[in-house]
């Protein structure tokens, strides 16, 4: 009884902490009081609750949507601090306890204007785009979150939700709302608690992409620790059964704008010069292994590894298993090996071996090396490129 009146206070203490509202006005549902002390960022993501002309809110989406971000705020936090990064996740501007700062947005054509295909999600960040221009005051970081209700048509409505927009776009992510998206159902064997599952998992997934992160798949080893990875197939698990964030997925989160802790960085300016040389691919009996040097004017905060089956095109990349190499100097050599046996789920003859060096301002290069497992050569690089 003890343990559970101190999680309770110190939930409360941490949900309202910024703000001299009473304690006592916020009810704070069970699933919210597990919680860390999480570091404050130098910047917000935005949030923005997007209405065509023609629509209304759906009824409570403020306390409803504000308890879902906290939740998925401290669920990003605590697998930051998994993987060693501290407690950090991405910010939030909190207006009142328990409450996060939704930007209401009356956009200027009716919600047909915004369908999930046919560019809607482009037409809506533009109009957004200008929305922020006229007031720089409200855009708190590059990175928007925008919910749409969901559209109640022929097909869809409260209990089949869609038609909006629902994807990552560059560092706008959508997702959508409904009257049943509630925390509340959280986990339950209901068709609620499914429908939930699908909607906030796919929130979950959808804001990992407008938050940098790729698609990619966890590890053998790690998936019988772990789970699911979220940026994998997590937007089916998440809520249900255990789903996580990968250590790759956390090292591009570490260089994310609305993670940084240190309000003087800048983000994604200029382009990510790396020069890369050096390069060795190896196989060695059920060993991978990958060596080369590098050299940046900033820092290189980390080497990931991809290793996919083909087609390489985008959204195609869900089995890319993951593998992350913390650097942490402008210029150095880098090693990794990889057992075979963490190559979960892929099967293809041919396959392709992918580094990402993630830069300290958030942007990251790529170089890419194709093989075939029936014709393995190892593959060494002379010179820089």
């Amino acid at each position: 009884m003890l343990k559970r009146l101190l999680s309770a206070f110190f939930s409360l203490f941490f949900l309202g902490a910024a703000s001299g509202t009473s304690f006592a006005e916020v009810t704070v549902p069970d699933v919210l009081k597990d919680r860390i002390a999480l570091k404050k960022t130098a910047r917000q993501l935005n949030i923005v609750y997007f209405l065509g002309s023609d629509t209304e809110p759906v009824p409570d989406y403020e306390r409803r949507l504000s308890e879902l971000l906290l939740y998925l705020q401290q669920f990003y936090g605590k697998e930051m601090q998994r993987h060693g990064y501290g407690a950090r996740s991405f910010g939030l501007d909190i207006k009142s306890p328990g409450r996060v700062n939704i930007i209401e947005y009356k956009a200027k054509n009716p919600a047909a204007h915004y369908p999930y295909e046919n560019g809607g999600g482009w037409k809506a960040a533009q109009e957004l785009d200008e929305f922020f221009k006229a007031h720089p005051d409200r855009k708190k970081s590059q990175h928007t979150l925008i919910i749409m209700p969901t559209w109640n048509d022929e097909k869809n409505g409260p209990d089949n939700p869609g038609g909006v927009p629902f994807y990552g776009m560059g560092r706008n992510c959508f997702a959508l709302d409904y009257p049943a998206f509630d925390i509340k159902h959280l986990g339950q064997k209901t068709r609620e608690g499914r429908l939930l599952t699908k909607w906030y998992g796919g929130m979950a997934h959808e804001l990992g992409h407008g938050l940098n992160l790729p698609h990619n798949h966890q590890t053998a080893s790690d998936g019988k620790k772990y789970g699911t990875a979220l940026m994998g197939s997590g937007n089916y698990t998440f809520g249900t059964s255990p789903t996580f964030l990968t250590p790759a997925s956390c090292a591009l989160l570490d260089a994310c704008e609305v993670f940084s802790v240190t309000p003087a960085q800048q983000f994604y300016e200029g382009k990510p010069e790396v020069e890369v040389g050096d390069v060795a691919i190896s196989f060695k009996g059920d060993q991978i292994l990958v060596s080369g040097n590098y050299k940046s004017p900033q820092t290189v905060k980390a080497l990931n590894v991809y290793i996919q089956d083909p087609p390489y095109a985008v959204n195609q990349d869900y089995d890319a298993v993951s593998f992350s190499r913390r650097l942490g100097k402008k210029s150095g050599k880098f090693s990794m090996k990889i057992d075979k046996k963490e190559l979960e789920g892929l099967n293809n003859n041919e396959f392709r071996i992918s580094l990402m060096f993630i830069l300290a301002n958030g942007l990251h290069m790529q170089k890419h090396f194709t093989f075939h497992w029936d014709a393995l050569q190892d593959y060494r690089d002379g010179s820089k490129s």
